[in-house]
């Protein structure tokens, strides 16, 4: 749809500027605002007619634009002009439709002249419209036609004819994409039909605007609601064709077109008009009223289901609305807080050892904060059940529970009638969006549940196994990838479907009211301050406070990412997870030890080249796997004893099976050693791969290449001669180092 051109920042700023200054200059302005008082306060004129002025306010209280409209003092001894307005105010009341203005309240000033307050449209009205961009497309004119018959509708229900349909009297509302019908001024009771004073003025004109009259208001008949349709079908005819079904000029040759000639088909001016919706127009332009269809016929035509406004949420579940959406987020928390811990506990291969014991500490503060999460989740689920109480006992069924509940954007209601953006789906493609609404709110509400049940039962089905860490791993990633990709996908299809509509309405130009704010709220703020010295200040600029968020929020970004990545490489976990009913034992163990005795890490020795730690372990893995070396290999000596691994009986070290020895006589040695243990790490000590391996472990750096590459200056490395480095040996060697770390830990 085509919009409005814009004006510049300084051109609605001063525009404002001087609309507000030009209201104290109008006494009809000076007199509202004082009746008024601080309910609503006064912006600018925004439009005047025949009887009335309206003005653009601001409600204060409820924080929404107001039109405050006011009969004209040139009218205040006209008793048919006050007869007029108010009942304008009074069919507006009666309708009470979304498709028609809404009125706030009534008043009188002190010199009797009324006004009323009624709801501000942005979008201003269709004849302003087709002014500024021509003829709509083919879906928006079906949309504001289906929306004024709805309105038309509700009206003819309640017994009010409205006699004066015309693009100036039907405004587009933005926030809603709806149109919305407003001017009740001449509006007719059915009952006053024949009432002569309700259809000519004294000057015995007909009420109503020639150009958009049926051909009895012409004869001055008796007004019924296919009057109206009749206005509703030229309507349509000016929004897709900017013009009349007519070809006459003079207000004589309409009024005389209007009563003798046939409408000319929409095909001879555009050529993508269905068919289906020619015929209604041309059916609304019949010139027996009896031959017109109804304003309800012609909404269904255009807007099936939506002949009543749907109330959504329902009424009594207003409770349940999205409330899946607000239970996603605490459980995803604290099953989050309670599994990376857990999952950064498992081990996959040999720890590496540290100083610090703070990693236990921060295990436990987050697995807690976890905890109370997840507690905070099944207080809101609680709530959750008193609302399924609720809607038990309201007789209300499952299917419709379940859309509240999934509903996050607050529009189920209108996507199962078929209005605003979802006018132009099918039944059956709204039915399917309906459906994976739910189950998108599903998936990813249970994705959090689910990875934690998941957790659990690997743990008890393999806990105590090999390979019980990777089924947990697997089933905690797959709850969630499959979950959660559900989720996703589901919701993939009301984006393919609607994403040019909600592109088209995020690209909407921002309302020029909301630019005048300032201005009026000043205009009020200095009737009210009396004086006081505390002024307004210098105005905000916005380049240096912005620029300023961005780079601090920017910056905080940063160190908390770095602070992320510190803590997840720093991170690691001595615990064996795969025996759950260890766990509290080896915690205990783990803080004796971390109480008792200082780290495992060997001081560094400067006086060991990198070189000569190369060599130490060179030696021990080269001993461990015989092979020939290669030509460009300097083997060191090959008379080294073919070193075994220590031989530790299990019975000496209980540890669960995914645990290895020299874990389980470190954290031993945290408590009391057995003379048998202690036998038994003194000869795994005594091992001669020890020696080489302290020797290489003191050093600052270790260059095995160095130590194994023999090449003469002029010959060249490929991949066919470069070698192999096979260190799989050395932990033959670590573990003899570790025996001895055992001992020195037992001895404090």
């Amino acid at each position: 749809m085509q919009r409005f051109s814009r004006p510049s920042r300084q051109t609605r700023q001063s525009s404002a500027n001087a609309l507000i200054h030009s209201l104290e200059h109008d006494a009809i302005a000076v007199a509202l605002q004082t009746a008024l008082s601080t309910r609503v306060i006064l912006i600018r004129t925004i439009g005047e007619g025949g009887m009335g002025r309206v003005y653009l306010g601001r409600d204060p209280q409820l924080k929404r634009f107001v039109a405050v409209k006011v009969l004209l003092q040139s009218h205040h001894a006209d008793a048919e002009a006050h007869a007029r307005f108010q009942r304008e105010a009074q069919a507006i009341a009666a309708v009470s439709h979304p498709n028609v203005v809404a009125i706030y309240g009534v008043g009188e000033l002190p010199n009797g002249i009324p006004y009323f307050i009624m709801q501000y449209i942005a979008g201003g009205s269709m004849a302003e419209r087709l002014a500024a961009s021509g003829s709509l497309p083919v879906d928006v004119a079906e949309s504001v036609i289906g929306d004024v018959a709805a309105a038309l509708g509700a009206a003819h229900r309640r017994g009010i004819v409205h006699r004066d349909v015309k693009p100036a009297n039907v405004l587009w509302d933005e926030e809603s994409e709806r149109a919305t019908v407003s001017d009740f001024g001449i509006v007719s009771l059915q009952s006053d039909a024949e009432d002569p004073d309700m259809r000519i003025t004294g000057s015995g004109m007909a009420v109503g605007s020639p150009a958009y009259m049926s051909p009895e208001q012409l004869l001055t008949e008796p007004i019924t609601p296919k009057s109206d349709i009749y206005a509703l079908g030229l309507l349509g005819y000016e929004l897709l064709t900017s013009r009349g079904p007519y070809d006459a000029t003079s207000p004589s040759e309409v009024v005389a077109a209007h009563l003798r000639d046939k409408p000319k088909r929409l095909s001879e001016t555009r050529s993508d008009i269905p068919e289906a919706l020619q015929e209604l127009l041309l059916r609304c332009l019949a010139k027996l009223p009896e031959d017109r269809p109804t304003a309800d016929e012609v909404m269904q035509a255009l807007t099936p289901g939506a002949a009543d406004p749907l109330e959504w949420p329902p009424p009594g579940l207003e409770g349940a609305h999205g409330t899946m959406w607000r239970m996603m987020v605490t459980p995803f928390i604290g099953t989050v807080l309670l599994l990376v811990p857990l999952l950064l506990a498992v081990r996959f291969g040999r720890p590496v050892a540290t100083e610090s014991g703070a990693w236990l500490t921060l295990i436990a503060v987050v697995s807690l904060i976890g905890f109370a999460a997840l507690v905070r989740g099944a207080i809101t689920a609680s709530r959750v059940a008193a609302t399924i109480h609720r809607a038990a006992r309201l007789s209300y069924g499952w299917g419709t529970l379940m859309e509240a509940m999934a509903d996050r954007r607050g529009d189920t209601g209108s996507l199962i009638a078929g209005t605003r953006e979802y006018a132009a789906l099918t039944p059956q493609e709204r039915a399917r969006l309906r459906v994976l609404r739910v189950a998108r709110a599903l998936a990813l509400v249970l994705a959090s549940p689910v990875a934690l049940v998941a957790a659990i039962l690997a743990l008890m089905i393999r806990g105590g196994h090999a390979g019980g860490e990777h089924l947990l791993v697997f089933a905690v990633l797959a709850s969630l990838a499959v979950l959660g990709a559900a989720g996703l996908l589901a919701g993939m299809n009301e984006r393919l479907l609607l994403s040019a509509t909600r592109r088209r309405r995020a690209r909407r130009p921002r309302r020029t009211s909301e630019r005048e704010l300032a201005p009026a709220w000043y205009a009020a703020f200095e009737r009210s301050r009396e004086g006081q010295a505390f002024g307004p200040g210098a105005r905000v600029r916005r380049i240096l406070p912005v620029a300023g968020v961005a780079v601090g929020t920017a910056a905080v970004l940063f160190c908390a990412m770095l602070m992320l990545m510190t803590s997840l490489l720093a991170l690691y976990s001595r615990l064996d997870v795969s025996e759950p009913s260890l766990i509290a034992s080896q915690v205990g163990a783990e803080a004796q030890r971390i109480a008792g005795a200082q780290g495992f890490r060997t001081r560094p020795d400067g006086s060991i080249s990198p070189k000569d730690a190369g060599d130490a372990l060179l030696s021990i893995a080269s001993t461990w796997r015989r092979r020939a070396p290669s030509a460009i290999e300097r083997r060191p000596s090959a008379n080294h004893l073919l070193w075994n691994a220590p031989s530790i009986p299990d019975t000496l070290f209980p540890r669960p099976r995914a645990m290895q020895w020299t874990s389980a006589a470190i954290l031993a040695a945290g408590t009391a050693l057995s003379a048998a243990q202690r036998d038994a790490l003194l000869r795994a000590a005594a091992h001669p791969a020890r020696e080489q391996f302290s020797r290489a472990a003191r050093a600052e750096a270790a260059d095995v290449y160095g130590a194994l590459l023999d090449v003469p200056a002029n010959d060249r490395l490929d991949v066919w001669t470069y070698p192999f480095v096979s260190l799989f040996g050395v932990g033959v060697a670590a573990e003899s180092h570790s025996a001895l770390v055992a001992l020195e830990v037992a001895d404090g």
